[in-house]
């Protein structure tokens, strides 16, 4: 086996016990800190890190993979997984000085990223003041660095700008009550007028783009990749993952289970081989869909709005796919599931929680990529 498979074997292993802390996760609205050494230790925070800062520079398959494993498990700790693989590949985008600063010490960091431009940003000596506060930090109870998205006035435009911070520099709010996807801790930072010096920030447009200053340092297809397509199929695979859990915890159910007061058993019953069946078919169309998307995601015309929009569009349907899936699993299978020790209550609460994210929203996907796919205006903004 290669790196890659090393990676995601290693995840695979630690699923159970991914799920037999989910639990406990949910109830301290964070993941334990063993979880994060643990998958820390199995090499997948550093996959998307460029060999040279100590990573394995590989591509997004392997990331996706082994959060779909994680997600299986638990749908926050699959959550954290990607996200803190993912910023790791962010990093990467950033001027070399920074890349050297926060992989100074290990070929990974911790970092909670939000792309709302919900601060602002004021030009000082050789930076920018930021200042803000932003919702929805999933990962800040762990941070080592955070990331925010603050609007920089540029001569007559109002530009959108990244910057990275040191966990120093933030407080953490926390207001993360919620019913679902409790364990990532996603709660609110604010930043009080700190300093970012120029190397660490950047401007969106150019991520989004994929035409960042490490798209001109490192020489992979993988760094220059647009944003927002790779955030998004990256989302998507934990919840699959989720699906595909349930999945498998329904089969295992089905098998033993009989149904009250008529005693059937419910692996006898044609309405539950049905949904077996059809939720099988489903999410093995979603993998697909998902993998063959993030086959494409890096590929030399990933910056082409249209193939933009095509990936966005293959993340929110297998989004959309998992909750249908995981919404029928549920309904199908009685009424104890919903004990707060099932995890069948559990993975239905995470689903449906993250599908409300605006980046799998399937109105806003399906009509962008229509509009494109019809030559309509398809107006100034567009997360994309």
């Amino acid at each position: 086996m290669g790196y890659g498979d090393d990676v995601i074997a290693r995840v695979r292993d630690l699923a159970p016990t991914l799920a037999d802390r989910a639990r406990a996760a949910e109830e301290a609205r964070r993941l334990p800190d063993e979880t994060i050494a643990d998958l820390a230790a199995t090499g997948l925070f550093g996959t998307l890190v460029p060999t040279r800062f100590g990573g394995a520079g590989l591509g997004f398959g392997t990331m996706a993979a082994a959060c779909r494993e994680a997600g299986a498990a638990c749908a926050s700790t699959g959550w954290l997984a990607a996200v803190f693989t993912l910023h790791n590949w962010m990093v990467a985008l950033f001027p070399e000085e920074a890349q050297a600063e926060v992989w100074a010490e290990r070929p990974y960091a911790l970092i909670p990223c939000t792309l709302a431009p919900s601060g602002t940003a004021e030009p000082a000596g050789g930076g920018h003041t930021v200042t803000g506060r932003w919702s929805w930090g999933s990962g800040a109870m762990h941070a080592d660095h955070v990331m925010v998205t603050a609007l920089v006035t540029a001569g007559d435009a109002i530009e959108p700008r990244l910057f990275l911070l040191p966990r120093a520099d933030v407080t953490v709010h926390d207001v993360w009550h919620t019913s679902g996807m409790r364990g990532t801790g996603s709660n609110d930072i604010e930043v009080a007028g700190a300093f970012v010096p120029a190397h660490r920030s950047v401007p969106l447009a150019e991520l989004a783009e994929g035409r960042s200053p490490g798209a001109r340092v490192h020489p992979g297809a993988v760094y220059r990749t647009p944003l927002v397509p790779v955030f998004a199929l990256a989302g998507a695979a934990p919840v699959l993952g989720a699906a595909e859990g349930l999945l498998a915890r329904f089969r295992e159910r089905m098998a033993g289970r009989v149904t009250a007061y008529t005693g059937e058993r419910q692996r006898d019953l044609m309405s539950g081989q049905i949904r077996l069946a059809a939720a099988t078919a489903d999410l093995r169309a979603a993998r697909l869909l998902l993998d063959d998307a993030l086959r494409a995601a890096s590929g030399a015309d990933a910056a082409d709005l249209r193939r933009r929009a095509r990936a966005r569009l293959a993340a929110a349907h297998v989004v959309a796919t998992a909750r249908r899936v995981v919404n029928d699993l549920c309904g199908a299978s009685g009424a104890s599931t919903q004990f707060t020790d099932s995890p069948f209550q559990r993975a239905q609460r995470d689903v449906n929680t993250i599908s409300g994210h605006v980046v799998f929203d399937p109105d806003a996907s399906y009509a962008l990529y229509g509009k494109l796919e019809l030559g309509l205006d398809t107006g100034p903004v567009n997360l994309v």
